[in-house]
């Protein structure tokens, strides 16, 4: 059968109207918030309107010293955030997210850190080898992903165009992640349609209002169903909304939607790209909840990439498999054994329910049955070879040309403007300097990458 293809890719947010906050005086303590993506609202309830959202380290002060009625929000007013805040006579937040001190994520003692480089959208996993600067690490996984379109960033919403480069660190999850406005509804919710079928590949679907959640008053603003995907990675500092996460479609699919949309067809009619965030495929992302604790280093590169080992010594030849359950489970990680214990089951009941689920068949369950919260099981291939993406100067592509497939330079930047090497089978850094002339950095201001990073 042949497979549709789509012309509609947008995965870009739409920007609201927004106001400064106003600040209380300076003789109130300083709370700062705990987390990304703190949802600030108009009214100490659920269901009010959310007027944007706080990230780690934002600072706040309280309107009163007691939380309202419900024990759950209390009355703010916001002293330093860089995200747009719809103005508004009063702010609330959980009280939960509040602390007292600033949180340090900058000192890495963890075993594994992230490698995204940009020019070739491509993401590796690093396990650290030593402390020592300019030390040999071992790549755990690579994978491809989709970063930020090709477009000048607003200067009133820094963030949405091409993806920031500089040192981040990762802060906190969420799974089933959506946004504040309900443009982008959650790849699951109770309550929500089912998404598309796996294995369909009509990248429409997930733009139709078939599959987006209904407003109280029975209207539909969702604009792309599950962009976030499986699970979402926020970093810090200022990553300016930037964060990695997965995207549409099912582990079934595998990286169908990250290379369908690097196809010639669809960057004809639109920039199908992100809005700066480093998109994965769902069995990707999910992998990296897996293994990826808070204060894990993401460094964001733009660099040319090289083997420093040609032999590949240290990567023999093997397929690596992780088997994953996706569960419905807002804190559940998707690792099958850690599931199959969490849950109380074994194999062969997984094994059996899933089977006549993927066929369709009816199931009746007893409604305390953990199988119900299974949405999908499959295993993931990872991709565990080093290879190093050519780089293509940019004097020799057209803008269109570098959208297509990739070319190890998605944003076109000039020969003589790149500096130094990326050694991929390494994770370490020869001579590197940001390409600062055309893209953005944020993250550690005293850090180009760590210091661990680069070569003696």
């Amino acid at each position: 059968m042949k497979k549709k293809f789509p012309l509609i890719f947008l995965f870009f947010f739409a920007i609201p109207y927004y106001a400064t906050a106003q600040v209380l005086s300076e003789d109130q303590q300083t709370y700062y918030v705990s987390n990304n993506g703190v949802r600030v609202r108009a009214a100490p309830e659920e269901n009010a309107q959310v007027l944007g959202l706080l990230n780690l380290n934002d600072e706040v002060r309280l309107h009163n010293s007691s939380p309202v009625s419900n024990d759950k929000y209390i009355e703010i007013q916001i002293i330093k955030t860089d995200e747009p805040i719809i103005y508004s006579e009063k702010y609330f937040i959980a009280k939960e997210f509040l602390q007292e001190k600033t949180v340090d994520y900058k000192k890495f003692t963890g075993k594994y850190f992230i490698v995204l480089n940009v020019a070739s959208e491509t993401l590796r996993l690093y396990e650290r080898s030593c402390i020592n600067k300019g030390c040999s690490n071992k790549m755990i996984m690579e994978t491809e992903v989709v970063v930020g379109e090709d477009k000048n960033t607003p200067k009133d919403v820094k963030g949405k165009g091409r993806s920031i480069l500089g040192s981040f660190r990762v802060t906190g999850w969420s799974k089933f992640y959506e946004d504040s406005e309900g443009h982008y509804p959650a790849w699951y919710k109770d309550g929500y349609p089912e998404v598309p079928k796996a294995n369909d590949h009509n990248i429409v679907l997930w733009f139709t209002n078939q599959y987006m959640p209904e407003n109280n008053d029975g209207s539909k603003n969702g604009k792309t169903r599950g962009a976030f995907g499986w699970y979402t990675m926020f970093l810090a500092p200022k990553p300016f909304g930037q964060w990695v996460h997965g995207t549409i479609g099912w582990g079934e699919d595998k990286d169908y939607y990250i290379k369908a949309i690097k196809k010639m067809l669809p960057n004809i009619f639109t920039n199908p790209r992100s809005s700066g965030c480093a998109r994965n495929n769902n069995e990707a992302i999910a992998y990296l909840r897996q293994m990826i604790d808070i204060g894990t280093p993401v460094i964001k590169i733009y660099a040319k990439e090289k083997i420093f080992d040609p032999t590949l010594s240290k990567y023999p030849s093997k397929i690596v498999n992780w088997n994953y359950v996706l569960t419905k489970n807002k804190t559940l990680k998707a690792d099958r054994e850690d599931v199959l214990k969490t849950f109380g089951i074994t194999s062969i009941e997984l094994d059996r329910y899933w089977e006549t689920k993927r066929l369709g068949d009816v199931i009746i369950l007893d409604p305390k049955n953990p199988l119900n919260q299974v949405i999908e099981v499959g295993t993931y291939n990872l991709d565990t070879h080093p290879d190093a993406i050519t780089y293509t100067p940019g004097e020799k592509m057209s803008k269109f040309e570098r959208k297509i497939h990739r070319n190890g330079n998605i944003y076109g930047i000039k020969s003589w403007n790149m500096s130094g090497i990326y050694y991929v089978d390494t994770g370490i850094l020869n001579k590197y300097k940001h390409p600062s002339v055309v893209l953005e950095t944020s993250g550690f201001p005293d850090e180009v990458t760590p210091s661990w990073m680069m070569a003696k």
